[in-house]
């Protein structure tokens, strides 16, 4: 059972309750530290008063029952799960939870931190988070593995991806001596090559994607399995290795489509478009754009990001008219999201070329070397920052600026060489 000092610790923070409100005539505020540090066990009568002032019970009657539904919410917390499902289960858990001293709190707490990232409520996961902190040194083993896990997660939806590789290469130190269920294992690897990925660490990623892959396959899991296949792909597109970026690709997409997954098909649709648009073939990569927005249930921060490829594609092929078309729509799309922080790169792409379609130079280079390309550099997002550092330098080019063409053309350099030696 739960330490009965970590569960009343849990319940003061999530409540916003500090020592001192929670002690005041019941117990000195130093014995209540020791009471939720485990330092001391206290009486039963003091137990009943700090309960009673946050509105909690002892009784655990209903534990195994607790149990299960937490068992079963954990597998449902996926990117292809019904919102709605997952929200119920999650309401009947916690009011249960309300209700009882369950031995499950802690990893259900802990669980929340994914629950909230998968609604996009990175605030509330960032809450959290704050709040378990206080308790982390009274988790146990697979605690920790989950509570590392779920801040690699947070951090990479962040875009922090060399913190989220610190958290996912924490929770990989435990499985060293603890083991987890192949399931779980697997999922820890295809993280941590997606974290790679985005750090353009393509050998790495492909080796924990492979061994993802390898483990999805035993389970007959074609979803993760697709997944996997969708990373291979990406790092595979990253080192010029088309022909086996599309297999890996074409396989992915067969099984997204074999379990009708859409959103995976959405995201195989959307890098087959990049590697297109890699090898120069604007028309096919065209193509594949358009079918991820052929989808009537894509993500408004999809279509923002979409709409500034195709923007991109379009402006270079020069169908300038097309470009107007989906400098609107992406610009309508992000203006509609709620949160719009994490996407406000795209928002930039999408001005950029607008106003080189305007000849408004000017405010181009302007909003390049003042907005776009530092916010790339700080997110470190490199291949972004070294393509539109390229694309700012021929624009310097064409007009006759060869200081500042030079100057780009070497921050573009010195990035790709950053990246060749990660």
């Amino acid at each position: 059972m739960i330490a009965i000092g970590t569960y009343i610790k849990i319940q003061r923070t999530k409540q916003k309750m500090t020592l001192g409100e929670l002690s005041e005539g019941i117990v000195s505020l130093s014995y209540l530290s020791k009471i939720e540090n485990q330092k001391t066990e206290p009486n039963e009568d003091i137990i009943r008063k700090l309960c009673q002032r946050l509105s909690i019970t002892t009784d655990h009657s209903q534990d195994e029952e607790i149990g299960e539904l937490c068992r079963n919410w954990y597998t449902m917390l996926d990117e292809s799960s019904n919102e709605h499902d997952m929200e119920a289960s999650y309401r009947e858990i916690q009011d249960l939870m309300d209700k009882n001293y369950s031995n499950h709190l802690i990893m259900f707490e802990i669980h929340k931190i994914k629950y909230f990232l998968l609604i996009d409520r990175k605030d509330l996961a960032a809450n959290k988070i704050t709040q378990l902190k206080e308790a982390v040194n009274t988790f146990s083993i697979e605690e920790q593995y989950y509570w590392y896990k779920f801040n690699g997660r947070y951090s990479y939806a962040l875009k922090n991806y060399y913190h989220s590789m610190y958290q996912y290469k924490r929770a990989e130190k435990i499985t060293e001596s603890y083991r987890l269920d192949e399931e779980a294992e697997a999922d820890l690897k295809y993280c941590i090559s997606m974290t790679h990925s985005r750090l353009r660490n393509s050998l790495e990623a492909i080796e924990y994607a492979d061994e993802a892959l390898e483990m999805y396959m035993k389970q007959y899991n074609f979803l993760r399995c697709a997944r996997a296949h969708n990373i291979l792909g990406i790092c595979y597109s990253h080192i010029k290795f088309y022909e086996k970026a599309l297999k890996n690709f074409t396989l992915g997409l067969q099984l997204a489509q074999t379990i009708n997954d859409k959103n995976i098909i959405q995201k195989i649709y959307q890098n087959i478009g990049y590697l297109y648009a890699s090898k120069g073939d604007s028309t096919k990569a065209i193509e594949y754009y358009k079918k991820v927005l052929g989808n009537q249930e894509v993500h408004g921060s999809i279509k923002v990001e979409v709409a500034s490829l195709l923007v991109r594609e379009y402006y270079h092929s020069n169908y300038y008219d097309e470009a107007e078309e989906y400098i609107d729509y992406g610009l309508s799309a992000f203006y509609d999201l709620k949160d719009k922080q994490p996407y406000v790169i795209y928002k930039y792409i999408l001005r950029s070329y607008s106003y080189l379609l305007d000849e408004q130079l000017e405010q181009f280079e302007q909003l390049l070397v003042n907005d776009l390309l530092p916010l790339l550099k700080k997110q470190k997002d490199y291949g972004n920052f070294i393509l539109y550092s390229e694309f700012l330098a021929k624009h310097y080019e064409s007009n006759n600026n060869y200081k500042d063409a030079a100057q780009h053309y070497r921050e573009a350099s010195q990035i790709y060489k950053h990246i060749a030696h990660i």
